[in-house]
């Protein structure tokens, strides 16, 4: 198969599901044979990202498990890899570095749509798992981007974690009640706009149907420079 990417997904697998179809619904397709090519790796048993960041001692390190899939698949040389889970970005130089192929970095690419359309000392407002918050995945491109940085209160945080493990990836239960909480509590910080840094939380965004024009969805924004780019090699 010529001009394919690979998908390092499964964290979680709903989420996954999601960035498909998001990419499929981007690309401008009129018959089978114009859609885009791709391997879709649904690993699911890598262990949790925010739970081994949380408590490294204690927990298994996805990191191994990471570098092995990104081996295998790098045999196939695909164009580039996509990496659908925004804490799993922690180990982007490592898995980078282990491979020629380039990785998008979604928080990277959520930063700069909010650089399209937000001057410099917006605040901006991110919510995620605590492994993404504590270990600042997203703080250095949003800082270097001129902007304040918005964290969840411990309550807005407890929501989020609630949302994520609890409702989501728990019971597969998109809770918008819960979700609609977290937004407005985070937009009752003063934040211009708000970064979803997690995809259990793009979930709950395309459920709501992107009704808030300042929320940020990153899964959406890397499926639409996966499409992009996987165009760009077709010409």
């Amino acid at each position: 198969m010529d001009n394919f990417f690979t998908i390092i997904g499964g964290m979680g697998t709903i989420a996954t599901e999601l960035y498909i179809k998001q990419i499929n619904q981007k690309t401008p397709a009129t018959n089978d044979q114009e859609y885009l090519n791709y391997v879709l790796v649904n690993y699911s048993t890598i262990p949790d990202r925010s739970s081994y960041l949380m408590n490294k001692g204690k927990n298994k390190n996805p990191l191994p498990y990471l570098l092995n899939v990104i081996k295998q698949q790098a045999a196939l040389e695909p164009n580039f890899f996509v990496l659908t889970c925004n804490t799993a970005h922690y180990f982007y130089e490592e898995l980078q570095q282990a491979s020629t192929i380039p990785f998008l970095h979604m928080p990277r690419l959520a930063v700069e749509e909010v650089s399209k359309n937000y001057p410099k000392g917006t605040r901006v407002g991110l919510i995620g798992t605590e492994g993404t918050i504590k270990n600042k995945i997203y703080d250095p491109f949003i800082l270097e981007a001129g902007f304040d940085l918005v964290y969840p209160t411990l309550e807005i945080q407890q929501l989020v974690s609630t949302l994520i493990f609890d409702k989501i990836k728990q019971k597969n239960e998109l809770d918008t009640v819960i979700y609609n909480q977290i937004l407005e509590k985070m937009f009752e910080l003063n934040c211009d706009v708000l970064i979803l840094g997690c995809t259990e939380l793009s979930l709950m965004e395309d459920a709501a149907n992107y009704q808030n024009q300042h929320v940020i969805d990153p899964q959406n924004i890397l499926a639409e420079e996966s499409v992009r780019l996987a165009l760009s090699y077709r010409k």
